[in-house]
Order: C-alpha cells, then structure tokens, then sequence
C-alpha cells in the first residue's frame, strides 16, 4: 500500500494510536505534556491578567488598566515569537528532544518569578522573558512528534497534541477560582514553576528522532552539504520559501484572531457585567437615585476613590453615541435619563468579585472544551477534504465565530452558548497549523521553518493587544457599541489574511514528509 493509501485507511479507521510502540506513546505523551503546560502558562496570564494589573495600577480607569494588559500582553508575544526563532534553530542544530527541556524550563522559571512583578513594567518584562520558552516548545515539540511517529498516524498524532492543549487551559481556568484562597494572583504563578520538573524527565527520557540523527550523521560525513537549521537555506530555496511566505500568512491570521481577539474574551466580560465589591454598586446606586444635580454633586463628592473610579468607568461605559466624555463634568452634572437606563442596567447585572472569578472560569473551561472540538474538527476535516479546504473553513469560522461573540454578548447566560462557540471557532486554525507547518519543510528545516512561520507571524501581531485598546479609545462614543467591542470586530478581519494566501498554498493531503531536492513547482499548488 502507497504512503498516500496507508494515510487515507488510517484516517478512516480513526485507530492511529495502535500503529505507535512504546517509545513513540512516550513521545507522544511527554511533548504533549509539554504543550499542556505550555498553554496551562499562557492562560494563566490571559486569566489573571485584568487582575494582576488591577493590584499592579489600583490608580488607573478601566481603559488605562485594559491598556496596560496590552502592553504586558505584548511583551508575551514578542517573547515568544524570539524565543520560537532561536529555539527552532537550535532544535534543528542541537536537537529536537534536549531543546525541548530547556524550552520547558525556561518558561517554568519565569513564569515563577513573574509572581515578584512590583509594577506592570517588569510584570512585563518576566512575560517576555517565559514567553521565550513558550514559543520554542511548540515548535521544537511539533518537529519531535512529526518525525517520531509513523507516516499513517502524523496528522491524527499532531491534531491530538493542539487539541490537548484544552487540558491545560482548562487547569488555569479551574486555578483561578482559587486565587484568593491561595493568596491572590502571585500564588498561580509559583504554580507555573511545576513543569521544571518535566523538563528533567523529557531529557532523560526521549532520545533524538532518527529522521533527524540520519540528516546529522550525513552533514558529519559530507562536509560540502547544507548545514541544517540556516535561514539562508530557508528563504533562498524557492520552494521553501513559497511555503514560509504561506505559513507565516496563515500564522498571522490565526494568532491576530486567537490573541488580539478572542482572548480578550475576559475584559469582554468586565466590560458588559462590570466587577464590583458589593459596597461600590450599593453606592453608585444610591448616585443614580439623586433626584437633581446639586444632590448628585455631593452624593459624588461622597465616593471613596475606589467608589469614584467606578463611577467614572461606569459614565464612559454608557456614554451616548456622539457625545464625548468629560470626567469633570461627570463628577457633577447629572447624566441624561437614556444614560442613567444603561447605567442602571449595567449596575443590576454588574458581578461581585468572587462571581466575577467564577464566571470567567467557567467562560474559559466552555471555551476552551469548544477549542478542543474545533481542533479535533480540523483534523478530520483536514485528512476528508486536504489541509487548503479544512484551512479555508477554519478561516471563515474564526472571523465569524468571533465577530457574533463580540457584538452580542450582553448576559451573563450567555457565556454557556457563546464561549464554546468563540473557542472552537479561533482555535480551528490551529489545529490546522500542527499539522500542516510540519509538512511544508524538510528534516534539515522542520524545526526552523515551523517555528519561522509561527513566529514571525507572532512578531507580526504582537502589537494586536495594543492595537485593540488604542482603536477602542478612538472609537468609543461614536456608535451604541462600545468603542471596545467596535474595534474587537474591526480586527476580526484579520483572518481575509489567511483566506487569502490560501490561493498559493500546496496541499500535502497524503504526501510523505518532504525532503531535500525540491521540485520547481510543487504537487497541488496552483500554477
């Protein structure tokens, strides 16, 4: 039977696992160990994060605070996006298995140490510096798994590992119901240090893939051959280059969605059920009962600052279309009646903070579930209809998936329907991504052209969490939506990027992991 055959029955049987003996259950299970912990870091930070920056700068509104979370948020992607680059590399140099541990450690370490933040400045600077192994482990961790298991279970075996991933976002969402009883937030980050201790067992445990100690042993022995893990080799070879250029589209797309979109999905929360101690909403209620505007004046004046602040936030949140906010004047005229509705409304679905903790925990563990479902979806679309079709689909789902979420979500019921359908929509892409990055490149590259096409594509939206609170300030006030959720459906239309280089992607349904010797133009791409 064919590689093509032996791929397709597989798929159909859906029985992958039964072809794997015991070393590649072991692969398997320690990179997937890895990308679990891995992500259970990465959402850690996206749950805790309105909440860390509210301890770290108690002094600023909700908009600064979401402004700072940008920032922070930034600095994890460019961390992540540098490390994925220099650890891809050196996967490909020192090794799949030993640069995996070391990924592992890295974002074990500074993610511990992120629990010593005194400001959102090195509260920023330690996401960076965990972002570094965050970023490597995938990649490396991808190019391992691909080149460990059989041809007939690749693509089954790497929709599996993204779909994991759910596991260890769905522990961070369950950590966070446990904040306070832990102590506060800097407590889940000493949590973030326990995957140091699988990096010890995944190095002495798992041993180099013999794809790539074969490439290894011919480099040894041939010094006039290519030297593996160069970026010259990447982009001055035509047809990998081609295919870069088409993973990093994809990448932008999906990650500018997943991250400069949907994992806003907590200050979306905040923004439409506004968290406030029991004692701050009974005040601003008895605010908004004031009959006239010298009453309102004093019952204003009478605010604590934490009350005050509230009350701001409260103003710019139902400010009306086309009016601009001035805190000043908010401090002492009385609101206009259509205004003071909305504030109402707001107060009376407005959460306590322990609701809020357990609210958004149970959004993140339903939108995480619904993830795991859109990546284990992918799969089977990818081997069904070929990774350019299932591509497509994932596309479309994450622009409309999202852009639903953000202009309707008004009660708190609604997190049941409409986080699991966020998560499975913007997480679709990747599923596609782990196993279709892994075909586009040769053993000599895997490591460094998965983690090229990830990374740049990171480096590239990293500025998306800062882009969605600036446009938001920008436009809110000027349309009945908020400027947050107006600029969270602007920045849907990221995900045309990846519909669009679709067009120029090879389809690799079937084929054997490439290799070196590229053909001019390669089998499936549009000519």
């Amino acid at each position: 039977m064919s590689s093509s055959s032996a791929l397709q029955a597989a798929g159909s049987a859906g029985a992958w696992w039964r072809s794997l003996n015991r070393y590649q259950w072991a692969v398997f299970i320690l990179a997937s160990l890895g990308w679990i912990f891995d992500c259970f870091d990465q959402q850690l930070f996206t749950m805790s994060r309105s909440i860390a920056i509210r301890d770290l700068v108690p002094d600023a509104d909700l908009n600064q605070q979401t402004t700072y979370g940008g920032y922070a948020t930034t600095a994890f992607i460019l961390g992540w996006a540098t490390g994925g680059l220099i650890f891809g590399v050196i996967g490909d140099l020192w090794g799949r298995a030993k640069t995996m541990a070391l990924t592992i450690f890295v974002y074990a370490l500074f993610t511990g140490l992120s629990a010593l933040s005194g400001s959102w400045i090195d509260f920023s600077l330690f996401r960076f510096l965990s972002g570094l192994g965050v970023g490597g482990e995938f990649a490396v961790g991808v190019a391992l798994l691909a080149e460990a298991m059989p041809e007939s279970g690749r693509a089954a075996a790497l929709g599996s590992l993204q779909a994991l991933s759910a596991i260890g976002n769905i522990l961070a969402a369950v950590m966070i119901r446990f904040t306070d009883d832990l102590g506060g937030w800097r407590a889940l980050y000493w949590v973030g240090t326990a995957p140091a201790l699988l990096a010890a067992i995944t190095l002495v445990t798992l041993r180099e893939p013999q794809k790539w100690l074969d490439w290894r042993s011919r480099i040894r022995s041939n010094p006039q051959a290519a030297r593996p893990g160069r970026l010259r080799l990447l982009l001055g070879t035509p047809r990998w280059r081609r295919n870069t250029l088409i993973g990093v589209g994809l990448a932008v797309a999906g990650v500018f969605g997943l991250w400069g979109v949907a994992f806003w999905s907590p200050e979306l929360i905040d923004s439409t059920l506004m968290p406030l101690p029991a004692s701050t909403r009974t005040a601003l209620i008895q605010v908004l009962e004031t009959p006239d505007p010298a009453a309102h004046a004093v019952a204003v004046s009478r605010l604590d600052p934490g009350q005050s602040r509230a009350y701001l936030n409260l103003r710019k949140y139902t400010v009306p279309a086309g009016s601009q906010f001035d805190p000043a004047q908010a401090r002492t005229e009385l609101p206009p009646e259509n205004q003071r509705v909305r504030m109402r409304g707001l107060l009376e679905k407005s959460l306590d903070l322990k609701q809020e903790k357990s609210l958004k925990s149970n959004a993140f563990i339903l939108q995480q579930l619904g993830a795991a479902c859109g990546i284990l979806c992918l799969s089977w679309l990818a081997n069904r209809l070929g990774r350019r079709p299932a591509m497509a689909i994932a596309m479309i789902a994450g622009m409309a998936g999202a852009s639903l979420v953000f202009a309707t979500f008004s009660e708190a019921w609604q997190i049941w329907i409409l986080w699991p359908l966020l998560g499975f929509c913007t997480l679709m892409p990747f599923g596609g991504f782990a196993i279709y990055f892994p075909e586009l490149f040769p053993t000599s590259l895997r490591s460094t052209g998965v983690s090229f096409c990830y990374n740049v594509g990171r480096y590239v939206t990293a500025f998306g969490p800062l882009l969605l609170p600036q446009l938001a300030l920008q436009l809110h006030g000027r349309f009945e939506l908020s400027g947050f959720r107006c600029a969270a459906l602007i920045l849907c239309g990221a995900y045309l990027i990846g519909l669009v280089v679709l067009y120029w992607a090879p389809e690799t349904r079937g084929q054997p992991l490439p290799e070196e010797d590229p053909e001019p133009n390669p089998q499936g791409a549009p000519a």
